[in-house]
């Protein structure tokens, strides 16, 4: 019988096999670990590492080897049993295949062998090394050196900006937000050649280790001083190459400490509290003096809510793109906030939205629990962030949590503000629930008790009422909010949406997605649509829907374009979705003639109000259909894809209010503010009220982009006057303390 197969024969080895089946069969009942793919392969290295050092010590303890070549017999044994072990769960996976739907199985086979195989090898030879350097306390010492390699996560993503790690044991940890595209397999063969590399090193020094002391322990003879060639030869060729991939680190992709991104950006800017850091080049520096003020607009509003004070400068990132973000600290389209470190890192594209709610997050940390400085949950903390947003869906906070259950649902609000609930529900369900609960608290008791919960204290010692008592109440205010039948429409779009736990192949998706909207934005439509095509072939999401009718669209197959929607829309349970495409449909209609159709469309999408860019959109439609002598001409503007030159040029031959509008927005669109400012001032008033208030709202924001602060207050306050929903109100009164406070900030 050979080595290998007395160890596989052995009472370690069965257990070890037992867990590992056991662990992998749970891992099949759980979603996004039940296939072959990136969670499942981190799952088994994980477990899979840690048994394998554990067998290894087992096996190297019975062993007696006589000679060097023994114990590479002893590891080369080793290596063969440790890859007919992580055998099993390989299997188990592939045969869930037949029950769960795996839509890249060559892809999740190339990371099973790029995650487990390096992590295994490496948690050998760790464990081989301590075997022949100590002799006792074997399991308890690898053990110990197991946990602490594993912690070398949590080190570099709380002291450092990034939020991924690569790891020798877990390959790599893409950190705790969820970017459904991931991008990362070049880097992480990379990073596990080092992996392999270190793991060689490891082995080839602990048998150079072992005949060294064979030898000493000899009473006397020539071979004592005998060179290990193999094992020099070993670490010479794959010692440096570890020790280039760990000083070469952040260069390689595998860290990102602060000073580097720093430098890799370039761009700085400080004001009384910010120091913001951006991508030199992607930006005009007086749009960052703008952010800068910004950025101090809502630190003082913030401050004076929250009522508190915050000492020292506050560091912003802002990343050129998605891409470059990830690159640098992980979560491409995830903006992030780091109290502890008083850290945000956010997407230009995405900077103004979201800098209110992510500044919320670093100034929390003012009264935060914990050495982190957060809420013991992520109920409170983007609850309270949430909070002091005011608004959600372009609802008020109350209105939109009304929402969620005009749409049907209910959410078991207390889990919430519990360690998982929040993050096992549906994201915008949570966020608002928990945002417009939090607000109610603030608006009741104030914000200095509810500062005390997010300080780690009890709702029942601050409120004198326990957690339930507290949503049930709030809930009877919530439930009394008037609805209409629209809202229940609008309620479904934003909120029957899956988590990413029941998503079917999500990153192969969102990647194909991804492929889709570049070929678009390339105008490569054939390309575009054929990875539509294959993504619909994996799945019938809402996204790859919309983007075949997109394709289908800019190729001017209008009678596809409507039967296609038109068929997807008749099945409940995506057509809730598919909503904002009702414009692209109407837009067919037009296309084509159809013009009581897309009238009907147009109108119909107005009165949901889905969001303002959809009522602006389809209003400037029906102004456009209904105006006899410019009709067809803008047609060709709203159906066509032209070159902005094109547009442009087309549009100044024109002279409706409509096209007179869409020429300022194109201007504006290319920084041309005082030509646009101009535009808009001289078309007076718009025949609908609605419309009439969204002129006036880019007249300010142009007027703002132009620094003429007064002029821009003007333009709002008089927004006012025609102001038909609660959010607008909110929205415009923030616009004109905004000016008032960029003003005032001019003149000092």
């Amino acid at each position: 019988m050979s080595m290998v197969q007395r160890y596989v024969f052995t009472r370690a080895f069965r257990i070890s096999a037992l867990i590992l089946l056991l662990f992998s069969i749970i891992c099949t009942r759980i979603p996004l670990f039940n296939y072959l793919g990136f969670e499942f392969s981190v799952a088994v290295v994980l477990v899979a590492g840690y048994l394998a050092g554990i067998l290894t010590l087992a096996h190297w303890r019975k062993s007696s080897p006589q000679s060097k070549s023994d114990v590479w017999q002893f590891i080369g044994s080793i290596a063969a049993v440790l890859l007919i072990l992580v055998s099993f769960p390989f299997l188990i996976s592939l045969a869930n295949v037949l029950f769960v739907k795996n839509c890249s199985l060559g892809e999740g086979v190339t990371l099973y062998a790029l995650i487990v195989l390096p992590g295994v090898f490496f948690s050998v030879s760790a464990a081989f090394l301590i075997g022949v350097s100590f002799a006792k306390w074997h399991k308890t010492l690898f053990t110990l050196i197991y946990f602490f390699i594993l912690c070398h996560i949590p080190i570099v993503t709380l002291l450092r900006p990034q939020i991924f790690a690569f790891n020798p044991i877990l390959g790599f940890f893409p950190g705790f937000t969820y970017d459904e595209t991931l991008m990362v397999t070049q880097r992480l063969l990379t990073y596990r050649l080092a992996t392999c590399a270190a793991a060689g090193s490891l082995t080839a020094g602990a048998v150079w280790l072992w005949q060294f002391r064979k030898n000493r322990d000899k009473a006397s003879g020539t071979v004592r001083h005998s060179l290990p060639i193999l094992e020099l030869s070993i670490l010479a060729l794959l010692t440096p190459a570890v020790i280039i991939v760990f000083t070469l680190s952040d260069r390689l992709g595998f860290s990102s400490s602060e000073e580097f991104i720093r430098h890799k950006l370039a761009g700085n800017y400080k004001t009384a509290h910010f120091d913001i850091v951006y991508s030199a080049g992607s930006v005009k520096r007086e749009r960052i003096e703008q952010m800068g003020r910004l950025h101090e607009f809502y630190f003082d509003e913030l401050t004076r809510e929250l009522k508190i004070q915050s000492p020292g400068h506050i560091a912003i990132f802002i990343y050129a793109s998605p891409e470059q973000k990830e690159k640098f600290i992980g979560a491409a389209r995830t903006n992030i906030a780091k109290p502890w470190l008083r850290q945000l890192h956010m997407n230009l594209s995405d900077a103004e939205a979201v800098l209110r709610h992510e500044l919320v997050h670093v100034l929390a940390s003012e009264f935060g629990w914990s050495p982190l400085k957060i809420a013991p949950n992520s109920g409170l903390i983007e609850g309270l962030a949430e909070a002091m947003e005011r608004t959600a869906y372009e609802e008020p906070l109350d209105r939109a949590a009304a929402l969620t259950y005009a749409a049907g649902l209910r959410p078991d609000i207390e889990s919430l503000f519990t360690m998982t609930g929040f993050a096992t529900a549906n994201s915008g369900v949570a966020y608002t629930i928990a945002g417009a609960f939090c607000r109610s608290l603030i608006d009741t008791f104030g914000i200095e008790r509810f500062k005390q919960v997010y300080g780690g204290a009890r709702f029942k010692d601050v409120y004198d009422a326990n957690l339930s008592t507290l949503i049930g109440t709030w809930q009877k205010s919530i439930r009394q909010l008037p609805l209409e039948f629209v809202d229940s429409v609008k309620a479904a779009y934003y909120f029957h949406r899956p988590s990413i736990f029941g998503k079917t192949c999500a990153r192969v998706l969102a990647n194909l997605h991804n492929e889709t909207r570049q070929s678009i934005l390339h105008h490569d439509f054939e390309k575009a649509l054929a990875s539509a095509d294959r993504s619909l072939s994996l799945s019938r999401t809402p996204e790859a829907i919309i983007q075949k009718a997109s394709v289908l669209f800019e190729l001017r197959k209008f009678s596809e374009v409507i039967a296609f929607v038109t068929q997807q829309l008749q099945d409940t349970t995506i057509g809730d979705a598919l909503l904002p495409f009702h414009v692209r449909l109407a837009d067919s209609y037009w296309a084509m003639d159809s013009l009581e159709q897309a009238k009907r469309s147009y109108a119909a999408m107005t009165r949901i109000h889905l969001a303002a860019r959809y009522d602006e959109a389809c209003l400037l439609r029906l102004g456009a259909i209904r105006d006899a002598r410019e009709q067809e001409e803008l047609k060709i503007y709203f159906t066509y894809s032209l070159e902005d030159t094109i547009r442009i040029s087309r549009l100044e031959q024109l002279r409706s209010p409509v096209a007179r509008y869409l020429l300022a927005s194109e201007y504006a669109a290319k920084e041309r503010f005082a030509e646009s400012a101009q535009l808009l001032d001289r078309l007076g008033l718009m025949e609908s009220r609605t419309l009439e208030f969204f002129r006036l709202q880019r007249l300010g924001k142009i007027f703002f982009e132009l620094q003429e602060y007064n002029k821009a207050k003007d333009a709002f306050i008089q927004s006012l006057h025609f102001v038909s929903r609660r959010y607008f109100q909110i929205e415009t009164e923030e616009w004109i303390r905004r000016c008032e406070f960029f003003a005032e900030s001019i003149s000092q």
